[in-house]
C-alpha cells in the first residue's frame, strides 16, 4: 500500500507559553527515511485539543514541555510508514490506530496490565513515565 505522504501540514503551533498559537499551513511533515527505529507517521483523520495541550499552553503544567508544542496530539489515523529497522513493531502500515496523550509505558506492570498505564506519576527527575 502506498501513501502520498505530503511534505508540508496545518498545524496550530505553540511558540511559547505567552506567544499566541501560530497556524501554520507549512509545518513540516517528518518523512519515512527521517524515522527512527520505534517511530511510526500517522495520517491523522481526526483529532483535537486535549487538556494537557492547554496545560502546556498556559505554563502551568507540572512537568518540563519543549517548546513548539503542536497541539492536537490526540486522535484517530492510518499508519503511513515506519521507521527502517524497526523490530517487532505492533503496526504496520495501513493499521488504524488511536493515539493518546502517553507515549510509553512497561505494559507489564498492574496499572498497565488493567488498561490504566496514565495513571502513573512521572519519575521527580524526568518527563518520562515510568512503571
Amino acid at each position: 500500500m502506498s501513501h502520498n505522504i505530503p511534505t508540508t501540514q496545518k498545524a496550530a503551533v505553540v511558540v511559547s507559553s505567552d506567544a499566541p498559537i501560530l497556524v501554520k499551513d507549512d509545518h513540516p511533515v517528518k518523512q519515512p527515511e527521517e524515522l527512527a527505529p520505534g517511530e511510526c507517521l500517522v495520517k491523522m483523520y481526526c483529532t483535537g485539543v486535549c487538556h494537557t495541550d492547554l496545560h502546556a499552553r498556559k505554563g502551568d503544567w507540572p512537568l518540563a514541555h519543549k517548546f513548539p508544542l503542536i497541539g492536537g496530539h490526540e486522535g484517530v489515523g492510518e499508519i503511513v510508514a515506519v521507521g527502517a529497522h524497526t523490530i517487532d513493531s505492533p503496526v504496520k502500515i495501513g493499521d488504524r490506530v488511536g493515539v493518546k496523550w502517553l507515549a510509553d509505558s512497561c505494559l507489564q506492570c498492574e496499572q498497565c496490565r488493567k488498561g490504566l498505564e496514565q495513571s502513573l506519576a512521572p519519575p521527580a527527575t524526568s518527563n518520562t513515565t515510568r512503571c
